[in-house]
């Protein structure tokens, strides 16, 4: 299975926080299942330590490197996930740019997504969410 982390989950994960469900962890550690994070995902814990919002102490390429420690891949941004984004079904209540994109690419790359938002059920009819 090739599977999409949402940016908590790759925060969840570098922290070994407990909020991390036994069942994420057992998806992520399957060496069966190639996991991938999006460049977005560090964009976004990047914006959100500079603004306060976030205590993290690692550095973007430190974070880089645990991933690669990890097997976990990173996915760049592209414009066929910027078309996708267009697809991507806008619903009044869920309007937050980092988590679309991921839907997008997620949808593009034919991913499935491991999170714990609830929000993300509306998009469960064009992509596989893992709760």
């Amino acid at each position: 299975m090739n599977i999409l982390l949402d940016t908590h989950v790759v925060i969840w994960l570098l922290e070994d926080d407990d909020r991390l469900s036994n069942k994420a962890k057992n998806y992520i550690a399957n060496v069966e299942n190639e996991i991938f994070v999006s460049i977005i995902s560090l964009f976004e814990i990047a914006i959100k330590v500079k603004i306060g919002k976030l205590s993290f102490s690692e550095k973007i390429h430190d974070i880089v490197k645990e991933l690669d420690n990890q097997r976990i891949k990173i996915l760049p941004l592209s414009v066929y996930h910027l078309e996708s984004y267009q697809s991507v079904p806008l619903f009044s209540e869920h309007r937050d740019p980092f988590d679309r994109i991921l839907i997008a690419t997620a949808l593009q790359e034919q991913l499935s997504i491991i999170t714990i938002d609830d929000k993300f059920e509306n998009y469960k009819h064009i992509v596989d969410i893992i709760w």
